[in-house]
């Protein structure tokens, strides 16, 4: 069984750049595999490599991975699942990872869990104050891995201060270097280069060359001590980084040479201008003196290039960054403050002028690389790797399945009112909460309140069991006090915001807050289950109310209040007025291409072919119904639902709107819960219209969406709170669980419920 250890041993995937592509993560990769067969024959390594170059890879790579391309990933880990795969281990460095700071790897995680497919993760970066954006990342990243990896104390201690990952599950497995005298060809240019320098006291650093890895301070630390030490050179061996290059060419080795022309060094600084082997780094560093690591920033967590210099027990001047504090803390040599030449060109002068000094630094540097040794590493990940296939994950189920006639289900959580009953109080109910914590600070608003009583009202359908300790009755007492308080029939508007004293923030205004309370206001005053007080009080304040549909609206004000009014058994002209500008709207803007009211898809959208078709039913208009199944049929095709796709995921429009005439990017914004709530019900709405199987499908399709059946297999509904998380994000939910998301879910739950399509 993939997964297990067996006879066939554990097939073991390598997430990561990979050879021939040129990077430190790269070549770690290579060597941790070919360290893996030698030393743990029972795990067989594949690599899925991370590729923006078309390269050519050998055939130990299975799966590309196109940096760029955000569909690869989830594909990935799709055909990694489907061949049986035991194991993955994502090598992680923001940059090689596509998407907002490497974001997208977060989706074949998801995707990896999802098919309950084990997966660790190596932490090549951590950092000690990361941005929301970086912590984000690695926070989704490892909340589902089964074990993480880092390559010393101090990354450990700082992933799990940042909350990146539990203590439970981090471990320090160090990073692997070949011991000295490693074999392999040396090519003849590397040979010349090294012959060329014979006799000389000799610093280097090799790897890929960047600006941040400070080279200049290691320049101008040689000229400050070129008289002192006048046979000492140092040798910067490596290519340009890939990705520099890209962006900037030679600038920086340019500039680097110039300095060293500046400084009158030329004959003091070589320049090995090319991607070494490990063998020709062995090479170097049987030759090297010091190594010199002078690199800018304190956050560095790893470096192969000092790990390597260790191995071969070389001293090392490097500044203050906490790898090397880590790994020189035992006497290996001399660390500086980055970017100080002076402080870098003493601790270069104290070993070169003490022989005891740098015998017992020599010492040190072998002491510690005698640990690092690749076969030492490779037994140890090796364990990790077998205790991670013993902990195969179930698979996370899809909520809808679908019975032997075709028909689907949803697998609906126990109704659980915990969040709605934490934040809602006689005030009203609060509008934003960190996580599942109400923040009062956000006081109230009309268009929550509103939501509120609908809520509430379906509420008082419910047998009294499921509603323990929860009375939505006083939730709609409190909802119509809200509402009354705030509306003014003489501005034909009302106030929308109230601090958590009751203070109103605002004056009496038009806006989409007036038309939910309309629609909340019909929904109460027709609810068969609630009091005739409420229902009578409800009534009252419509009668007194609709006529702000009168003033000019917007089409989701009106639309609003027409769902309002579609619920009161007599004729208004109200109703009558909104019904005829919702068609108009859509008469006046559709085209063949965009059946629309508007220009643009923006927020709630099935709200408008929803009221459309209530009202379009309501006056025995089938001209105006078939016109809102028409644009309702569109909208649907547009997220994912429509009709050619009868077992699509919801994907909603995100914050970031869609426009007529404009091509949508791959990421559109974070997708909103009343989104997906109104296209549930207006799918219920259509079905109750025109009896339509098809329009139920829809409806359940839309409502798992809030369980995870959405594009990151994601839940936005907290089963544990009850909450309704508030957004589904490029790579995750947002955890808050703010009002209007929460009783987004219990608006669609309850619109099934009440139509028994469930």
């Amino acid at each position: 069984m993939a997964g297990t250890v067996s006879n066939m041993g554990i097939r073991l995937a390598i997430v990561s750049t990979y050879p021939p592509r040129r990077c430190g993560i790269a070549t770690f990769s290579r060597d941790l595999a070919v360290a893996l067969a030698d030393a743990a024959p029972d795990v067989r390594v594949e690599i899925s490599a991370l590729d923006r170059d078309g390269l050519t890879y050998p055939a130990t790579v299975r799966t590309v991975i196109r940096q760029d391309e955000r569909p690869d990933y989830g594909a990935a880990a799709r055909e990694l699942a489907a061949s049986g795969v035991g194991v993955v281990v994502i090598q992680h460095e923001y940059g090689i990872f596509g998407g907002l700071d490497g974001a997208w790897i977060t989706e074949f995680a998801a995707e990896l869990h999802r098919l309950g497919v084990p997966y660790l993760v190596t932490l090549h970066t951590v950092l000690s104050s990361p941005s929301q954006s970086q912590a984000g990342t690695l926070f989704r990243l490892c909340r589902d891995a089964v074990g993480v990896t880092v390559f010393t104390e101090t990354a450990r201690r700082l992933a799990v201060d940042t909350g990146i990952v539990p203590p439970d599950r981090i471990v320090h497995v160090p990073h692997g270097a070949p011991p000295p005298g490693s074999g392999g060809a040396v090519r003849p240019e590397v040979a010349a280069a090294l012959e060329a320098l014979r006799g000389r006291r000799l610093l280097s650093t090799f790897g890929l060359i960047s600006p941040g890895k400070g080279l200049e301070t290691a320049v101008a630390a040689l000229g400050r001590i070129a008289e002192r030490h006048p046979d000492v050179t140092y040798l910067i061996a490596g290519s340009t980084h890939p990705e520099i290059a890209r962006q900037e060419g030679e600038h920086y080795r340019d500039r680097l040479m110039l300095a060293v022309k500046g400084a009158d060094l030329q004959d003091r600084v070589a320049f090995l201008d090319t991607f070494l082997s490990d063998a020709e780094i062995s090479a170097v560093l049987a030759r090297t003196e010091i190594f010199c690591t002078p690199y800018r920033s304190r956050e560095q967590i790893s470096s192969g290039a000092l790990t390597f210099a260790l191995a071969a027990g070389c001293p090392v001047v490097s500044t203050s960054y906490f790898y090397a504090e880590d790994m020189l803390a035992g006497g290996a040599g001399i660390t500086v403050p980055p970017e100080d030449p002076e402080a870098f060109a003493e601790a270069l002068h104290t070993l070169l002028s003490d022989p005891d000094r740098m015998r017992r630094a020599r010492d040190a540097a072998r002491t510690r690389g005698s640990a690092l040794h690749w076969t030492a590493v490779a037994r140890r990940f090796a364990g990790i790797v077998r205790a991670a296939a013993a902990r195969r994950p179930r698979p996370v189920p899809d909520p809808i399945t679908a019975d032997a006639n075709g028909e689907t289900h949803v697998d609906v959580p126990k109704l659980k009112l915990t969040h709605l009953n934490r934040i809602t109080d006689s005030g009203g109910i609060v509008q934003f909460s960190e996580r599942s914590k109400p923040d009062l600070g956000s006081g109230y608003c009309v268009d929550d309140v509103a939501r509120l009583a609908i809520v509430a009202a379906g509420l008082c359908t419910l047998p009294a069991p499921e509603l323990t300790g929860t009375d939505p009755y006083a939730w709609l007492d409190t909802s119509l006090d809200f509402l009354e308080a705030g509306y003014d029939e003489q501005a034909l508007g009302s106030r929308n915001m109230r601090d958590a004293s009751g203070a109103w923030l605002d004056e009496p205004h038009r806006g989409d807050h007036v038309g939910r309370m309309l629609w909340a206001l019909g929904d109460v005053a027709a609810g068969g289950a609630v009091p005739d007080k409420l229902r009578e009080r409800a009534a009252a304040l419509l009668d007194g109310a609709r006529s702000a549909l009168t003033a000019p609206t917007t089409v989701r004000t009106t639309a609003y209040g027409v769902l309002g009014l579609v619920r009161v058994p007599e004729p208004t002209p109200e109703l009558d007025l909104g019904v005829a500008r919702l068609d108009a709207a859509l008469t006046a803007n559709a085209t063949d291409d965009w059946p629309w009211f508007e220009d643009e898809l923006t927020y709630d959208n099935a709200r408008l072919p929803q009221a459309l078709l209530a009202g379009g039913e309501r006056a025995g208009d089938p001209a105006v119904v078939q016109r809102a199944l028409t644009a309702l049929d569109w909208y649907l095709a547009q997220v994912g639902l429509g009709a050619d796709n009868p077992d699509g995921h919801l994907r909603l429009v995100g914050n970031l709107w869609r426009h007529k005439g404009r091509p949508s990017p791959a990421y559109e914004g974070d997708e909103q819960p009343i989104d997906a709530a109104a296209v549930v019900e207006a799918c219920v709405e259509a079905w109750r219209v025109t009896g339509r199987e098809g329009y139920a499908r829809q409806a359940r399709r839309a409502f798992a969406w809030f369980l995870g059946a959405n594009r990151l297999g994601t839940p936005l509904y907290d089963a544990s709170s009850g909450g309704g998380r508030d957004g589904l994000r490029e790579t995750d939910a947002n955890l808050n669980q703010g009002a209007e998301s929460t009783l987004a879910y219990y608006q669609a739950l309850l619109a099934l419920r009440q139509a028994a399509l469930l």
